[in-house]
């Protein structure tokens, strides 16, 4: 024994010894590679946001978040806050009406038929319309309205509009056409409570729908917050669970590249209901009996295999619809409808539909960007869910013609007029000879040279652009004919005199000469004049001698006829009196 215990402690090893040992070797190998790799993933997955919030993006990692501004609190009381757990009495009560998102609720085995009423491929304009909802028993097809009435239900959630986030449609649009679709439900079968949920977001990878865009899905919930704020429904804000840090969608809830919610996804908003239940509302139903049992599809409702068919066996199903009133669908000898749908549509298969617009509307576009009224579809790899795009025919025409003359430097005032007074005219874009200039319904146009000048005006509205023209010729300023001068009026000749002075002083018996300077007149036209106390040695002339002969004040006036007058004040004193010489003494002799 101790013999064999030093063999099995040496060097030396069976095969099979020496076999295992190998296998060890391969095993911690592969366990040393394992947790490199492992090594390399965790450190790259922490430079990027948490894959548990959003998916991979397709060819970039630079795609930024998308911002959700969605303020619960501002409308108010229709959108449903956190309760307590209602429990799963308050879904057995509750059927979930929508498109394939909903129906995957059956799909994936968390609900049953008779709580599920959804259509692959629906969009909102079509839930009152399209009859694809089956009872065993009863070949008749119904609408979600119609059915509804039937299953008599305690409450609906309804998730639509997935189907509608391609562009085609706006949120007015979208909101406008699920009140309609909510009112119908309400005239079929009015004693449920309705909860509107949130149109889910998608997530950052959705490549097999490319149209579909997550700003959109915002400006939808936003409408459908606000409809339901003024209609009196209740808003189950879905988004707030499955919407990833990056404004996407949870990857892990999605299909791969897919807007299709997974199993755990579904399971999320089904825990959300739960937790954010429409409670205290009275059970108004007035029975629950004769309830039909629900069952898939047409025919004698035999359940559809479950097996994955091969490529070749696949069908599809294609759905064409208008948007709102302004045409219809043709396609063989279907026509004037709003609405075909063609099932079990095998891949090599051709579909041709045509969209005629009604009078007054023009078509636009199909959903998908096609602008072709007439489209044929083929080789079907997918559903196909198209609206046909309509919008009213527009005319729109300058008010001041098509064109016109100015003179360079002035400016021509050029307005828009449409036929549809409703269509925004501030995208109206003015262009010069190419080059735009000004946009909005009016302009003012004022080249810089002469010539002619081509001016158009551009509206893109419901995806078509609308163009007018004016032709705009610059002539040149005419030359002005010189102003003549007109002739002068010759100045009347005033005569004038100056030169006189203002004051004399002289003793009486004395004299003071007096003279002027004369100018447009003659020396005889000076006139000489006094108030008294002496006497001139002539009146007329430029020159005259004062003589006084009193004492006093006088004013002497000298004036030019026609002409102007100079005064001087005169003052005259008494003349001095003569004092006597004394004759000198005789000297007396000595």
């Amino acid at each position: 024994m101790a013999q064999n215990r030093r063999r099995s402690s040496g060097s030396g090893l069976t095969p099979k010894q020496k076999q295992a040992a190998l296998v060890l070797g391969i095993c911690a190998l592969v366990l040393i590679i394992t947790i490199s790799v492992v090594a390399v993933i965790v450190s790259k997955a922490g430079k990027n946001p948490d894959s548990s919030s959003s998916g991979p993006v397709s060819g970039s990692t630079s795609t930024p978040a998308v911002e959700n501004n969605f303020n619960p609190s501002q409308y108010g009381d229709a959108v449903l806050g956190e309760t307590d757990d209602a429990g799963k009495s308050y879904i057995e009560e509750t059927i979930f009406v929508g498109d394939s998102n909903t129906a995957r609720y059956y799909q994936n085995g968390l609900l049953d038929l008779d709580h599920v009423v959804a259509l692959d491929g629906l969009g909102i304009q079509q839930l009152t319309t399209q009859k694809d909802i089956y009872f065993k028993g009863d070949d008749t097809g119904y609408s979600i309205p119609e059915a509804l009435a039937k299953m008599k239900p305690r409450r609906i959630i309804v998730m639509m509009g997935t189907n509608n986030t391609d562009g085609s449609m706006s949120a007015s649009d979208f909101a406008s056409n699920y009140k309609s679709a909510l009112q119908a439900i309400q005239s079929a079968y009015s004693y449920c409570d309705i909860i509107v949920a949130a149109v889910p977001p998608i997530p950052q990878a959705h490549a097999q729908y490319p149209n579909v865009s997550m700003s959109t899905i915002n400006g939808f919930n936003e409408a459908l917050a606000q409809m339901c704020s003024e209609s009196g429904y209740k808003f189950l804000n879905i988004t707030e669970v499955l919407l990833g840090s990056d404004g996407y969608g949870k990857a892990n809830y999605y299909q791969t590249d897919d807007v299709h919610l997974r199993k755990d996804g579904l399971t999320a908003i089904m825990d959300y209901a739960r937790t954010h239940a429409y409670l205290g509302t009275e059970d108004r139903r007035p029975d629950t009996a004769n309830i039909p049992t629900r069952r898939k599809g047409g025919g004698d409702g035999t359940a559809v295999p479950t097996t994955k068919p091969d490529d070749d066996e696949k069908t599809y199903t294609a759905q064409y619809n208008v948007d709102q009133k302004g045409g219809t669908l043709e396609s063989g000898d279907q026509k004037g409808v709003t609405s075909l749908t063609f099932k079990d549509v095998k891949s090599a298969a051709s579909i041709t539909v045509t969209a005629k617009p009604n009078d007054g509307y023009e078509f636009v576009k199909w959903s998908d960007g096609n602008t072709n009224a007439t489209r044929t579809d083929k080789d079907f790899k997918q559903n196909i869910n198209v609206t046909a795009v309509f919008s009213t025919k527009l005319t729109m025409k300058i008010k001041e013609g098509s064109s016109g003359t100015i003179t360079l430097g002035d400016t021509q005032y050029l307005h828009i007029e449409l036929s549809d007074k409703s269509v925004n005219t501030d995208g109206v874009i003015w262009t010069l000879d190419g080059t735009e200039f000004k946009r909005g319904v009016s302009c003012g146009v004022s080249p810089e040279k002469e010539g002619t000048f081509t001016v158009k005006a551009s509206l893109t509205t419901g995806g078509k652009t609308y163009t007018v023209e004016y032709k705009l010729t610059v002539k040149p300023k005419a030359t002005a004919a010189p102003t003549p001068k007109p002739t002068e009026t010759p100045k009347p000749v005033v005569p004038s005199i100056s030169g006189l002075p203002s004051s004399a002083t002289v003793e009486v018996g004395g004299a003071v000469t007096l003279s002027v300077s004369v100018i447009d007149a003659g020396e005889d036209k000076v006139s000489w004049s006094m108030s008294g106390g002496g006497e001139f040695s002539t009146t007329t002339g430029i020159s005259t001698t004062f003589t006084a002969l009193r004492e006093g004040t006088t004013t002497v006036t000298a004036s030019v006829a026609g002409g102007n007058s100079l005064t001087c004040t005169i003052t005259i004193k008494p003349a001095p009196v003569p004092t006597d010489t004394p004759e000198p003494e005789p000297t007396p002799e000595g």
